[in-house]
């Protein structure tokens, strides 16, 4: 099973970049809890923080299709150098600015935020081969599940030791410091800016396969929303509240096992079909949940969601890598971070207005059903627009002729 794993660490380059990702995405679940934390302290009311949180949200989604352009358009190393600089002097006018300035300074470093994710997904198909893929894609993605359960469980430890606007300095250091790597990564060091062309302002959305793809992601994170809150009820509904939270850990442990499974083994069927069996599972299983009968079904069922969803979020960004139009290969990847909370956004608003008080969340759960049936024909006529996967090889024994005369 570890076999794809052991292949994939044996690429000169890829720890380097394993490090850099690990880095830049503990910060950004470790700054959501603590710029909140933060927020709190400095303004005093759970409103105001909540529109600190907002602003900074809606500005990393929206300005980071930008990044990714640039990365494109100009290479990624002096988009990296400049998104750090303005990022660090964000952080700095955060920490520095009045209480009646925060929320600006907040929205300014969201916008700021380097598009380090981004460029590290662009930068696995020139540094190894297309058949690890795959497997570097599923461990990108157990990363960001790994860190989405570790981030907000170091923040109440390092609140122990120092204040709330410590913790956010903190997050802020890794950040920087996962970027500073990335830059120092032969890859990106050697990248060169995508050939002069006409670029046109919705980008890669005019591809119709990679708008298919992001859309799909976009329900993704949709049920992913309606489970946020149909946990919540649900528990609550048979008796503890507090146990929401160990479902959405379920959740996540099943989805960490679901992606490294992937990732471990060659499928028979092509990436769009496995992305139509996963989606119709996962339609099934959320059906399941808004009749499940007690706590402990419900349990198991939210482990199944997560063993089905954790392959289909490392199966997207192999298919995206592998179909993106020339010019956007990073930009597509800023894309799927904008268009997954955007679904995330969508799915916590329709589910809370769907909710009761005294719901069940089974509303939620049928919306969350909904939206992974949606997906599930989305990908079925994806299926039939992929074009032909290009080949990868050049490009990596390029990278590796000119790793070597570096590393000489």
């Amino acid at each position: 099973m570890f076999a794809p794993y052991r292949r994939l660490l044996t690429h000169s380059g890829v720890s380097r970049l394993l490090a850099a990702a690990l880095l830049v995405k503990l910060g950004t679940p470790v700054l959501s809890l603590a710029l909140l934390l933060a927020a709190v302290d400095r303004l005093g009311s759970y409103a105001t923080a909540g529109l600190v949180l907002t602003g900074h949200a809606l500005a990393l989604a929206l300005c980071a299709p930008l990044g990714g352009r640039i990365a494109d358009r100009y290479g990624p190393r002096p988009a990296l150098t400049g998104y750090l600089a303005a990022h660090a002097l964000a952080y700095t006018l955060l920490l520095l600015a009045p209480p009646a300035l925060m929320i600006g300074a907040a929205v300014l470093l969201g916008a700021t935020t380097p598009p380090a994710g981004s460029v590290i997904r662009s930068a696995w198909p020139r540094l190894i081969p297309s058949d690890s893929l795959p497997a570097a894609y599923a461990v990108d993605n157990a990363v960001n599940e790994l860190m989405f359960i570790v981030g907000p469980l170091l923040v109440p430890v390092l609140v122990w030791v120092v204040p709330a606007q410590g913790v956010v300095s903190a997050a802020g250091a890794t950040v920087l410091a996962g970027t500073a790597l990335l830059l120092a990564s032969p890859v990106v060091r050697q990248a060169q800016p995508a050939p002069p062309g006409r670029l046109r302002l919705a980008g890669p959305l005019t591809h119709p396969y990679t708008l298919l793809l992001l859309t799909i992601t976009a329900f993704g994170t949709f049920t992913f929303g309606c489970l946020r809150i149909a946990t919540v009820a649900s528990a609550t509904a048979f008796g503890s509240a507090a146990s929401a939270g160990l479902l959405m850990g379920l959740l996540s442990a099943g989805a960490l096992l679901g992606t490294l499974g992937y990732g471990a083994r060659s499928w028979p069927l092509s990436g769009g079909r496995l992305l139509v069996l996963l989606s119709l599972a996962e339609a099934a299983v959320l059906l399941g949940g808004a009749w499940a009968p007690g706590f402990v079904s419900l349990a198991i069922l939210m482990t199944l969601v997560g063993l089905v969803t954790g392959p289909r979020d490392a199966a997207v960004p192999a298919l995206l890598a592998d179909h993106a139009p020339a010019g956007y290969r990073t930009e597509v990847f800023a894309w799927l971070n904008t268009f997954m909370w955007a679904g995330y956004g969508l799915g916590t608003a329709v589910a809370g207005h769907l909710t009761g008080p005294d719901d069940t969340g089974a509303t939620a759960f049928l919306a969350a059903a909904a939206a992974a049936a949606a997906a599930a024909i989305l990908a079925a006529v994806a299926s039939r627009l992929a074009p032909p996967s290009p080949a990868a090889a050049p490009t990596v024994t390029s990278f590796r002729e000119s790793d070597q005369v570096a590393d000489s």
